[in-house]
């Protein structure tokens, strides 16, 4: 129980990491963003990486809620 707790703090800190940085890519100088979107698609990257790592984070604490409040 207290290694799926951590897990899921973990998870969740990942997901505010993500969101701040998607926050913060328009500070980025226009000519790199562009150069880095050419080759990488940068910002399509991590939108799509927020939902997938958002819900991962939200069936995790589902799961440690469930475990918690039926199985103790």
């Amino acid at each position: 129980m207290d290694q799926l707790l951590f897990l899921c703090i973990i998870a969740t800190a990942f997901d505010f990491f993500l969101i701040i940085y998607s926050f913060t890519i328009p500070l980025y100088p226009k000519n790199w963003r562009n150069k880095v979107n050419k080759k990488y698609n940068n910002e399509t990257a991590t939108g799509i990486t927020i939902i997938f790592v958002t819900m991962a984070t939200c069936f995790l604490w589902i799961i440690y809620f469930y475990f918690l409040i039926f199985h103790s």
